[in-house]
């Protein structure tokens, strides 16, 4: 499994919580999408061996050379593609996105395009003219549910935006937690939303259940 984090900026407490929850659930991949400082990301390849760090930076934040890569627009597997905005994944990748969209249905894993910069959570199903968006979870609605899950099965040969929304509660910004977890496996995404970081503690992924 891959977990997906963005838009951390100068928040940092919640931090720790968020890299238990991934070593408790096993899970060593972790994609940063950029508006993160790299200091607790670095705490983070520091915890146990074997963890991985890719690493997307941005005009106000910094590469990292020691992450596991570390780019403007970074491939995280065949087809899966990160990068701080859409526009930046679509530039750097147009080629093989292009490809992947002229062959036919052949039972091909979903194409990923995971991205920050919106700070809300969303999941949309990409195509060249429309676009369907399949998730969505706009500010205030953590107010209502401390903790959201959402499971989304992702179709094959079929192209997906995935943004996992931001993790901070700076003042300023809109006060949640949000990450996503992707199963390249089983193709599955799950998207959580949290009020506070203390809600790691106890939280089990919904990828566990399936």
């Amino acid at each position: 499994m891959v977990a997906l984090v963005a838009d951390t900026h100068g928040y940092q407490a919640g931090l720790p919580y968020f890299f238990e929850f991934l070593i408790r659930h096993k899970i060593r991949c972790l994609a940063c999408l950029g508006d993160c400082d790299p200091e607790p990301f670095r705490r983070w390849l520091q915890l146990q061996p074997g963890q991985e760090l890719y690493w997307v930076y941005d005009v106000q934040w910094p590469a990292m050379p020691e992450a596991t890569a570390s780019g403007l627009a970074l491939k995280l597997a065949a087809r899966v593609f990160l990068a701080h905005t859409r526009a930046t994944a679509v530039l750097n990748h147009r080629e093989e996105i292009a490809a992947y969209k002229k062959q036919p249905p052949a039972g091909r894993p979903p194409l990923l395009i995971c991205h920050g910069h919106t700070h809300i959570p969303s999941v949309t199903r990409f195509g060249p003219r429309i676009s369907q968006l399949l998730y969505i979870n706009p500010p205030g609605r953590v107010y209502r549910a401390p903790v959201q899950q959402r499971l989304l099965l992702l179709e094959q040969d079929t192209v997906y935006l995935i943004v996992p929304g931001a993790f901070t509660l700076e003042e300023g910004w809109f006060p949640s937690l949000n990450f996503a977890l992707l199963d390249l496996d089983r193709h599955l995404v799950e998207m959580v939303t949290l009020a506070s970081p203390q809600d790691l503690t106890t939280l089990t992924s919904a990828l566990l259940q399936v």
